[in-house]
């Protein structure tokens, strides 16, 4: 699920627009004092340039796409109710744990990290589900991805311990060490860079097919005896030792039964790719004007993140 705004995006027109579809300010905006230190009044006016400077552009960048989304709402005759939103917010608190309990906590901690209070809250909420309305007729599910989902979880695994090197020195003597008897777990918790080095180098099942490991990897397991140590793989800027712990074999769910719940999972993840493609699209396209100088320099740092993802 992507969590389009409230986290990254860009920018549009020069006059604000109008408070967006479901978010309302829950306050009336009052002309004295926002706050007192000591007793001494603190006035909007004290607080909005360092407000600017600190937010100015992310929050610039979140009403233009508010704007951009409504118009092409309008032009394609399509609302988004409660009920969308409610969606949305299912599908972030499912994406974030299956135990509802966890999938909220983690949801508070996100929002509290991001600053996202209840108005920019729900206004990231319409900006998901106004954008899935406008990119959902676009998306296909072929059944090859259905075909390689279905391999990614229920094919089969393999359960591996990997030690990391910065160096070749290193990783020559590591895994002199490694074939020569010595506790892999123990070698991969003192003297490996990766962060599985914490689980003594144990990774998360990887399936043949993930692309998410390097390809050599992936390669090298597919020949490797449970238990056995690999040569030194060379990835980037850093050199990998692997032992092959078990080979976990496909489970007994069939891709007939499977295949229901991998096309909701695959549809969402490729309309979340289409979506955040529209938001570029749509934020390019923004004409924006800034005229504070504090607002600009923070909405061109924001421009320049988002050109940068």
């Amino acid at each position: 699920m992507v969590l389009l705004l409230g986290c990254e995006t860009q920018p549009q027109t020069a006059a604000p627009p109008p408070p967006a579809n479901p978010p309302r300010a829950s306050a009336t905006r009052q002309a004295g004092p926002v706050a007192y230190i000591d007793g001494q009044p603190i006035t909007e006016a004290d607080l909005r340039a360092r407000l600017i400077e600190a937010a100015g552009g992310q929050v610039l960048s979140e009403l233009v796409l508010d704007k951009q989304i409504r118009d092409r709402l309008t032009v394609a005759g399509r609302q988004v109710d409660d009920i969308l939103i409610e969606q949305e917010k299912a599908h972030m608190l499912a994406t974030l744990s299956s135990d509802p309990n966890e999938a909220v906590r983690l949801l508070n901690e996100m929002r509290s990290e991001r600053g996202l209070g209840e108005q920019r809250f729900q206004s990231m909420l319409f900006r998901n589900a106004g954008l899935r309305a406008l990119v959902k007729d676009q998306v296909e599910v072929p059944d090859s991805l259905l075909i390689q989902a279905y391999q990614l979880q229920h094919g089969e695994r393999f359960r591996v311990r990997i030690i990391v090197a910065d160096t070749l020195t290193q990783a020559s003597d590591l895994h002199v060490r490694a074939a020569g008897g010595q506790s892999f777990a123990d070698l991969a918790s003192l003297n490996s860079t990766d962060a599985s080095a914490a689980q003594g180098g144990l990774l998360s099942p990887i399936s043949p097919i993930d692309a998410t490991y390097p390809k050599a990897m992936r390669q090298a397991l597919a020949r490797m005896p449970v238990g056995g140590i690999s040569d030194l793989i060379a990835d980037d800027d850093h050199f990998i030792i692997m032992k092959l712990e078990e080979k976990l074999p496909a489970d007994t769910i069939t891709f007939e039964e499977a295949k229901p719940r991998l096309a909701r999972t695959v549809r969402l993840e490729l309309e979340g790719q289409a979506m955040q493609q529209a938001a570029r699209a749509m934020l390019a396209d923004a004409k924006v004007v800034v005229l504070d100088p504090t607002l600009n320099k923070s909405w061109l740092e924001q421009k320049r993140k988002t050109q940068a993802n």
